[in-house]
């Protein structure tokens, strides 16, 4: 209870400078940010063939996204789609993800949220299998003190009934995991919510290598709240941005949107 109530104050502590961030991108930034994201996430190993990213339109009822058939590895702010929260696809030369409502649910039933991903994390995902709780054991895994819940049905969330299931889960957590499936993860702007996709992964493969050599540690709620003051800021999560992005312009020569 303790470590959910330290995690909650930070939150609120970070929010408003975070809802500021993502308020000051037009929506062709934000096009831009998506097809990176996705980009990024592709080349660690988070999304593949499938997977999604979408941002919220600021002072909008629209949310854009890759499209489904566009290849992760290689999307452009062309392949951005627009749908709007009731399932219309509003504009993009191709079709929606499968799974919009994944997103399209959770932009409903919470407006504190700016940016959703959907990762199938081989880590993450190990948890549900072995039908285990993910647990805070490192320093970027602070800020999923307070849980990680999972979705206890397998195979794809398709229609509005089952994200609206899934956004229940989720709740006011930071992230929640899709049985035998992969993860859903939110944040204040995108920046946030690419970074703590990585950090959930981290600390899931973390969690299971440590496993391997016996029981395993937990951050400590005094642990927790340094951790989140000293490393869940805008400036930490700007960081990591910056050095994935910087990473991708060295794959790709120095070139960038």
């Amino acid at each position: 209870m303790r470590i959910r109530w330290l995690v909650a104050i930070l939150i609120c502590v970070c929010l408003p400078a975070a809802v500021f961030a993502q308020q000051k991108d037009d929506e062709k930034t934000l096009r831009i940010k998506v097809a990176q994201a996705v980009r990024m996430l592709a080349a660690e190993g988070l999304v593949a063939s499938s997977g999604h990213v979408s941002a919220r339109i600021p002072g909008t009822n629209k949310v854009l996204m890759n499209s489904r058939d566009a290849s992760r590895e290689v999307v452009q702010p062309d392949d951005i789609v627009t749908v709007d929260l009731d399932g219309n696809k509003i504009a993009g030369k191709d079709r929606e993800p499968d799974e919009a409502w994944i997103h399209l649910s959770i932009y409903r039933a919470r407006p504190d949220v700016m940016s959703v991903i959907h990762t199938h994390s081989l880590y993450a995902t190990a948890f549900t299998i072995a039908k285990k709780p993910i647990l805070p054991v490192c320093v970027h895994g602070a800020i999923f003190a307070d849980g990680v819940p999972e979705y206890g049905e397998a195979g794809k969330v398709v229609n509005r009934e089952q994200g609206d299931a899934l956004a229940k889960v989720l709740g006011s957590h930071r992230a929640a995991l899709i049985r035998m499936h992969g993860a859903a993860i939110v944040g204040a702007y995108l920046e946030e919510a690419f970074t703590a996709a990585l950090q959930l992964e981290e600390n899931a493969q973390l969690q299971i290598t440590a496993s391997a050599l016996g029981p395993v540690d937990v951050l400590t709620p005094k642990e927790v709240e340094q951790s989140n003051r000293e490393s869940w800021t805008p400036n930490s999560i700007s960081k990591r941005w910056e050095y994935y992005r910087e990473k991708e312009d060295r794959k790709l020569g120095g070139i960038r949107n």
